[in-house]
């Protein structure tokens, strides 16, 4: 599939690259230009200079992984599903000027090496997951997509190399619950940028929505442990990124870890973090 021709161009924030001729490719590309990244790519904007180099945990179709290469830093991609993969090799060989900085590897991260069924609700799902049944506004069942090799994350790390210039993006649809924990010490000893997008409407329901709630809250609580090694946290909402740091984290804990909050197309609320949340050693600038 990488022989697709190049469709149309695709301008973020200033930065451009073009998408390969498909249709999947395309509605793909029209979600990515909406603002529905908005704050991601701000962040980026922000980290990525002071980086060398980008890890791109779940690429998907490989937008994210153009956008990082734009700036001239090395991206790694990291994609599981065969299907998406065929896609953003596609969409890397429409960018001949940006392909050369960016390698591929075609698996997914988890707590440890294993081969797992990946579920999806449709052809080349951006929400393709571990977990078969998730929770949307009913309860989804996804069909077995393929048979993908996970690797231990922490090992996959001290390959590629983590230390305090890397940006370290997680977006892998509930599988962060498992793979945050597993790389907490390589997180505390480098202190990497880092974007996670959190999933805990993934993670399987039970049935009962008091255990439910629970065992999500569980599950948000020790990636907080995890991740309160970092100084600063930062939260997107309302179009602009807020920074948390020192003894405002006590308040993050009782008014938004603790809060049910809604989320768009999911039918109960949802406790810890929501959405995209960010880590860093420094502050963002005012207008981030």
């Amino acid at each position: 599939m990488t022989d697709l021709p190049a469709g149309a161009e695709v301008l973020q924030r200033g930065r451009r690259f073009v998408h390969a001729a498909h249709p999947l490719v395309r509605a793909a590309a029209a979600e990515f230009s909406s603002g529905f990244e908005a704050g991601t790519l701000r962040f980026f904007d922000v980290a990525l200079p002071h980086c060398d180099r980008f890890l791109d945990f779940g690429a998907y179709l490989g937008f994210t992984s153009l956008y990082a290469a734009t700036h001239g830093v090395a991206v790694t991609a990291f994609e599981p599903n065969p299907r998406s993969l065929a896609l953003l090799r596609a969409n890397l060989a429409a960018n001949p000027d940006l392909e050369p900085r960016i390698t591929v590897q075609p698996y997914g991260l988890g707590a440890r090496d294993e081969v797992v069924t990946l579920y999806a609700k449709g052809v080349a799902d951006s929400g393709a997951s571990v977990f078969q049944d998730v929770e949307r506004s009913t309860l989804v069942r996804g069909a077995p997509e393929a048979s993908v090799q996970l690797r231990d994350a922490a090992a996959v790390l001290a390959e590629v190399g983590l230390d305090r210039r890397t940006l370290l993006k997680i977006d892998i649809e509930g599988a962060e619950y498992a793979v945050l924990p597993a790389v907490a010490p390589l997180l505390a000893a480098h202190k990497p940028w880092l974007h996670v997008s959190f999933h805990p409407f993934n993670l399987p329901p039970q049935g009962d929505a008091y255990a439910d709630a629970i065992m999500r809250l569980r599950a948000a609580l020790e990636v907080a442990s995890v991740l309160a090694c970092y100084g600063y946290m930062h939260l997107f909402e309302d179009g602009v990124w807020t920074t948390i740091g020192g003894l405002e984290r006590m308040d993050l804990l009782r008014h938004y870890l603790l809060r049910p909050k809604p989320v768009p197309r999911i039918a109960s609320p949802q406790y810890g973090f929501i959405d995209a949340v960010a880590f860093s050693e420094s502050r963002l600038p005012p207008d981030a």
